[in-house]
């Protein structure tokens, strides 16, 4: 398991590469001199024939994005290239960086995004206020799900938020998987699961409901 991970991550600092040397119009041979290799090297990498050794991996990622990485542009640039239905979010809800799946036009955010607007959707508004609760002061709380129950064309439907809060350099931000799907039952119930760490660094879950119709 450990060696698929370091060579999914090694795959991909390959394809990172490729895409800054095409995006900033640089050849091989130049990348080549900066990193101290062949060209023919870096022909390899960017081809997956061959993988960088650890050294390389950090003179490519030194190379790309600077000394010392932005942690923050480092997860815009995770989501962005993620094929997973993936959002970060800001404090206010404000999106950063959206995957491949929300990239495309139409969306399903497009079609579905007035679920997750309190304004338009009341039914969202208590998951809505107690999100940004969290991400003010999360309290131990380290992640959160939300289940928006919705009907669409008479049909049951549901919205699936899983969120994570992350603090990077002082600022809080929300990775958030989210997905729209058919429900097996018109339960208009939105639920709420937070997780969260305990003085001892155990998970607990504590789970909220609203008794209250969504949206129809």
């Amino acid at each position: 398991m450990m060696f698929d991970q370091d060579h999914a991550m090694e795959s991909e600092i390959c394809s990172a590469l490729r895409a800054w040397r095409i995006r900033s119009r640089l050849r091989q041979d130049a990348i080549a001199k900066c990193l101290g290799v062949a060209q023919s090297q870096i022909s390899r990498w960017e081809s997956g024939r061959d993988l960088p050794r650890p050294h390389n991996i950090e003179a490519i990622r030194r190379l790309i994005w600077g000394p010392e990485a932005d942690p923050l542009l480092a997860l815009r640039h995770f989501v962005t290239h993620s094929t997973q239905h993936l959002l970060l979010l800001d404090a206010s809800q404000d999106i950063l960086a959206r995957s491949i799946p929300y990239q495309a036009s139409p969306n399903p955010l497009d079609r579905f995004g007035w679920v997750l607007d309190p304004g338009r959707n009341p039914a969202f508004a208590p998951a809505h206020r107690r999100y940004l609760e969290l991400l003010q002061s999360p309290g131990g709380v380290i992640g959160m799900s939300i289940t928006v129950p919705f009907e669409h064309e008479g049909e049951a439907w549901s919205a699936v938020i899983g969120n994570t809060i992350h603090s990077i350099a002082g600022v809080r931000v929300c990775l958030t998987e989210l997905t729209f799907s058919r429900a097996a039952s018109k339960d208009r119930d939105v639920r709420i699961q937070e997780v969260r760490l305990d003085s001892l660094g155990d998970m607990r879950h504590s789970l909220k409901l609203w008794h209250q119709p969504a949206r129809l």
